[in-house]
């Protein structure tokens, strides 16, 4: 999969594009980049007609961008808008897969031809996957022609990037294309959202990288204003233009927005003009224009976040208006505070600071008299997440708090951490951890003598020791017993330095938000999203999902529509009982009928599914069984009961029975014998068809894949429901038998066309080829024989025999 993965980094594209409609006073302001940092780089790139709302006023910033929109929105902004999208594509030769999108083939065809991306790797994009940071990076180095001349990466995380993709990235960053994370990552496989890509290319307009129309967007020097009658005087390659304001159009200074009469003269602005000639968006720049190019030395005032040693020191820095950030000190960079010079120690987290950036590193840090900041929320760290860790605060309220806000100092703070958490406005100016008894609340799952099972406040199980001598008070402060503690009380736990709880105490309760878990069975999203999961008593309910819902896989921010009927998910409600977190857990539902159950010593349990195939699950000792809306203990489940086991595969062991009273739903396996978009004939003791659900879930090794993917002839798993399948997990498509249309044929390769689609597959060495008499043929012959019928066997994936028929 790597050599695949390699092949999209040169085969990106870009959609901020759907047609916009205004929200607030100007068209190009949306209701969800307000007053957030990414406002003035999405208005701006509105303004120059690069991006487009997804309609009612909503951008929709935090959604991540598409490997196929990124290649759409560069070619707009090199310029190459029109040429891209009327391209005559008369070369030829794209192969795009199937069911490629119509609208974005001209603009990729159109990048192939430049040399922005390989045109043989065409085929095998996956349009709808994200793009991921590594792959943003490398597109813009090369269609941008940025070299890094022996600039070195030193993030922590740099062996993640593949060696043959390094130097682009180095040119990446070296050149500001893109920056690594406060810690000193770079983070390559994470998603880039819609935000951070027009504030990408809104940073390569400002540092004359690019020029998407010269004519409509450009600096200039602003020589007067005429607020009352609507109109700016500006000096452009040496000629002075007057020029007219659009009613609704926006003005920035310094990241903030202003009105026209607060413009400021004799200062170099950025200027977009619309359609009929009306400035529609300005914005002053510290670049300065001479002989063509532009110099940059930028001038930025916010908060400084932390330092980052290593071969060089590294700032990480958030200005009060514009992403965070992390810069390389010149050796010779300046500090100083009141006129005084300080030293690094003086450079803390929480320090309000005025730095100065030229060509990319910091050359001057001026420290700020103290602001007001309010005296620091104290709380408990819930649980830390990749990019995020949530806390408790002492008034019973919760906050995520996002790590990029945060100095790397406290990046590695633990479950139960006191902190102390300090801001200015909205910004998070400090983190402090305090030396405090850790704690940890919950409401109670299961408690014995040896240890305590609670879900914490974001939905999570937690298991904590009991240590030597523990207590447990009441709401008063009275001891208690044990057995005096209830399933579903509230509770605050003390740890100790092996996190050991030393004190249960019982108190009033834990906020407005539970949790609660099942298998999804209907998703709607269409309006108002909806959300239907069967839960353990075999109920089906459904829930109301909040339009900023936050989805997760495995840890991974995901997209509402990136769930599927038969993910089993855990769902986090607020107060209004609405959907505002959705995990999808890293499960494996399993159903059929028990065979055996074994209570002694290690648990287990056989099933057979519905092919007649028996395996054994290992089960966790705190196994939760159900039958309807009942609990059930392990060693009262029967032989010849039908039941669904909830498999974790972290821990790979039962941690879930649910006892079901029917066979109607189960799991198959056989050898897929036909297959297209609407159903799939599978080959067992007996051959039987199956409808395919709307959101059927394909996998092999934990890969999500397209139908179009699937070689016919694979060896499969199916999990079918309601006489729907649901998920097929393939088993084995290396070592197989294929049959189907010998579409093309080269010396290293063929293309294979089935119902499905066309597959690529590689000759093996020595490969055995017959012709349809029988007869031994080369490689070379084979593109005679285009358009028959062929019969394939595969080891490892590759073509070991192949006879015409």
């Amino acid at each position: 999969m790597k050599g695949r993965r390699h092949l999209f980094v040169l085969i990106l594209v870009f959609s901020l594009l759907t047609s916009t409609y205004a929200w607030a006073a100007s068209s190009h302001l949306y209701r969800d980049t307000t007053g957030k940092w990414w406002e003035q780089s999405v208005a701006e790139c509105s303004a120059a007609d690069l991006v487009g709302g997804r309609g009612q006023g909503i951008f929709d910033p935090k959604a991540p961008v598409s490997q196929l929109e990124v290649i759409v929105f560069l070619n707009r902004a090199m310029g190459h808008r029109a040429e891209a999208d009327n391209y005559s594509m008369s070369a030829g030769g794209y192969n795009f897969p199937k069911d490629f999108p119509e609208w974005a083939k001209k603009n990729v065809a159109f990048a192939a031809d430049k040399g922005y991306i390989s045109k043989a790797g065409i085929p095998s994009m996956k349009p709808k996957n994200s793009a991921s940071r590594a792959e943003v990076a490398v597109l813009f180095a090369n269609a941008l022609k940025l070299s890094a001349d022996g600039y070195q990466l030193n993030f922590k995380d740099k062996s993640k990037i593949p060696s043959s993709l390094q130097s682009y990235v180095a040119a990446a960053v070296k050149h500001g294309v893109m920056s690594g994370r406060p810690d000193n990552t770079f983070d390559p496989n994470a998603s880039v959202t819609r935000a951070e890509m027009a504030a990408i290319i809104s940073r390569l307009f400002e540092n004359g990288k690019i020029n998407p129309n010269a004519g409509k967007y450009y600096m200039a020097k602003l020589t007067q204003v005429d607020a009352t009658g609507q109109k700016i005087t500006v000096l452009k390659g040496g000629q002075t233009v007057t020029l007219n304001l659009q009613a609704d159009s926006l003005y920035y200074w310094d990241g903030k927005k202003i009105s026209a009469g607060s413009l400021k003269v004799n200062e170099n602005i950025r200027v977009v003009i619309d359609a009929t000639g009306k400035v529609v968006y300005i914005a002053n720049t510290k670049s300065n224009q001479s002989n063509g190019t532009v110099s940059v030395t930028t001038t930025y005032t916010g908060t400084i976040k932390g330092l980052i040693s290593g071969n060089q020191w590294m700032l990480s820095f958030q200005p009060d208006t514009g992403t965070l950030n992390s810069y390389p000190l010149l050796g010779s960079v300046s500090i100083t505070q009141s006129g005084a010079t300080k030293d690094l120690t003086a450079l803390t987290s929480g320090a309000r600071a005025e730095i100065k950036v030229t060509g990319g590193s910091v050359t001057e840090i001026k420290l700020l008299s103290s602001v007001s900041t309010d005296n620091g929320r104290k709380g408990y760290v819930v649980n830390m997440y990749l990019d995020y860790f949530t806390v408790r605060y002492d008034d019973g309220t919760s906050e995520e708090i996002d790590k990029r806000n945060v100095s790397t100092t406290f990046l590695q703070m633990s479950r139960g951490q006191r902190v102390s958490i300090g801001k200015v406005g909205s910004i998070v100016s400090s983190i402090v951890p305090l030396n405090e008894t850790k704690k940890v609340f919950g409401d109670v799952i299961r408690i014995s003598s040896s240890d305590i099972t609670i879900e914490d406040g974001d939905g999570y199980e937690r298991t904590y020791s009991l240590a030597s001598g523990y207590r447990i008070k009441d709401k008063d402060g009275d001891s208690l017993d044990r057995d005096e503690v209830e399933k579903e009380e509230f509770v605050e736990i003390e740890l100790n330095s092996k996190d050991e709880a030393t004190t249960i105490r019982l108190t009033e309760g834990g906020g407005s938000s539970s949790a609660i878990q099942g298998e999804v069975t209907e998703l709607d999203t269409s309006g108002s999203l909806e959300i239907t999961i069967e839960k353990t008593n075999g109920d089906d309910k459904s829930y109301d999902v909040d339009d900023d819902v936050d989805v997760y896989d495995d840890g991974k921010r995901k997209d509402f529509d990136d769930i599927r009927k038969g993910d089993y998910v855990k769902l986090k409600l607020d107060k209004n009982d609405d959907v505002t977190r959705i995990d999808i857990l890293d499960v494996e539902i399993v159903k059929g009928k028990v065979t055996e159950v074994d209570d002694s010593g290690s648990w287990g349990i056989t099933i057979e599914n519905s092919s007649g195939k028996e395996k054994t699950y290992d089960v966790s000792k705190n196994v939760d069984v159900y039958e309807g809306s009942k609990s059930r203990k392990f060693d009262q489940i029967d032989k010849k009961d039908y039941v669904k086991l909830i498999f974790d595969n972290d821990d790979d062991e039962v941690i879930t029975i649910i006892i079901t009273d029917d066979d109607s739903s189960g799991d198959y396996e056989g050898t897929i014998t036909k297959l297209d978009d609407d159903e799939i004939t599978i080959k067992g003791k007996s051959t039987k068809t199956y409808d395919l659900a709307r959101n059927v879930k394909i996998q092999r090794d934990g890969k999500d894949l397209y139908v179009d993917e699937v070689l016919i002839g694979s060896e499969c798993e199916v999990t079918i429901d309601d006489d729907e399948v649901e998920k097929i997990k393939i088993t084995d498509d290396e070592d197989i038998e294929i049959e189907g249309e010998l579409y093309s044929a080269s010396s290293s390769y063929i293309y294979l066309k089935q119902d499905n689609g066309k597959h690529k597959l590689y000759f093996a060495d020595n490969a055995d080829l017959e012709d349809d008499d029988g007869d031994d043929i080369d490689e070379d012959d084979l593109d005679d024989y285009e358009g028959k019928d062929v019969e394939i066997e595969l080891r490892d994936g590759k073509i070991k025999s192949l006879e015409v028929k």
